[in-house]
């Protein structure tokens, strides 16, 4: 079944787009059960809506960072389509321009850099955050941009790629823009790590950007 049509069935559902509604409007990323309030939908009817909209595409789901004892929380975001849109536009135009040249991939990353400094949000003036709020910033803006992502130790997994066809054909640099995209915003932020290195299809579904302390 083509994305299309999994978008079509997934909102011909009213409690979908209801769910989906939510989700476009929140400011951060929400669990199960904090949806099923307002909706008043069981939790676990929730979650069975939720899937159907991310096997469409229309939603991305991450674990949340925990500090305390207990299992992690499954949250949900939407997927911002316009942004999502433009951001495979731009990959597609530096792929297919830059994919011939011999230092292609670095032009990309460069390009992922200046990208990833303006995306990020800053921290408030005077703040000095930790590597690891930087990091969890950072993972911040892979939410936004739809590609799933997971911190675990110092690595970044993101998930879903939101234009996976296009690195699939273009692998050395899509993935060097997005690179350099982690690795502007971290640089951003002062934070004193920086990507070490991608590795694309870590498993059939994610990539994993490895991060190491910078040398400054």
């Amino acid at each position: 079944m083509d994305g299309e049509t999994l978008r079509h069935r997934a909102l011909a559902d009213e409690s979908r787009t209801r769910l989906l509604d939510v989700l476009c409007a929140s400011v951060r990323a929400l669990s199960a059960d904090e949806l099923a309030a307002p909706l008043g939908l069981h939790p676990n009817t929730v979650r069975a809506h939720l899937d159907v909209l991310e096997d469409a595409g229309l939603v991305v789901s991450s674990r949340e960072q925990r500090t305390r004892p207990g299992r992690p929380r499954r949250l949900f975001a939407a997927v911002p389509e316009e942004d999502e849109h433009e951001h495979e536009l731009l990959a597609a135009a530096l792929a297919s321009s830059l994919e011939p040249l011999p230092d292609g991939a670095e032009l990309a990353a460069a390009s992922g850099r200046s990208w990833g400094r303006v995306l990020v949000d800053r921290f408030e003036p005077g703040c000095e955050p930790t590597a690891q709020a930087c990091v969890q910033r950072v993972a911040s803006l892979l939410q936004r941009r739809g590609f799933a992502p997971e911190i675990s130790g110092d690595e970044i997994v993101m998930r879903r790629c939101p234009f996976q066809e296009l690195a699939e054909r273009y692998p050395r640099v899509v993935c060097a823009l997005h690179a350099g995209i982690i690795d502007g915003a971290l640089a951003e932020l002062g934070a004193p790590v920086e990507v070490e290195r991608l590795e694309p299809w870590v498993t059939p579904t994610s990539c994993v950007a490895r991060l190491q302390l910078s040398d400054g």
